[in-house]
């Protein structure tokens, strides 16, 4: 297989992924429970800036890439703290979760040339 196709076959299976995420509740609420369950390390119910910035943190490690700097950290931390209560809770990032899956949805649509989604 080729690269291209190698790419456009992940496009693909990452497009029916997200579809079928964003179109089953039951499938958003166990990735939303599993998202949330790996921020929330302690465990509280909440996310605060410490376990946002250890989480992205641990993510860019994964990927080999440098941690952000803690005022990045700070304004994700903002961008997903709807209220301005200094804390995400799990209703706060399935807004930012659906948003960031459409977005992703959109994006392999447009790669692929299919139609886009919602």
């Amino acid at each position: 297989m080729s690269a291209k196709e190698e790419e456009e076959l992940e496009l693909r299976q990452t497009h029916e992924a997200l579809s079928t995420i964003l179109t089953d509740d039951g499938a958003f609420e166990a990735v939303l429970t599993a998202v949330f369950g790996n921020i929330d390390w302690k465990c509280d119910g909440t996310v605060d800036n410490q376990e946002l910035e250890r989480y992205i943190g641990d993510a860019c490690e994964g990927m080999g890439l440098a941690p952000p700097m803690t005022g990045q950290v700070q304004g994700i931390f903002h961008q997903l703290d709807l209220n301005n209560d200094q804390a995400i809770s799990r209703e706060e990032l399935a807004v930012f979760l659906r948003h960031f899956f459409q977005q992703q949805v959109k994006f392999c649509a447009l790669k692929l040339h299919l139609p886009r989604g919602p």
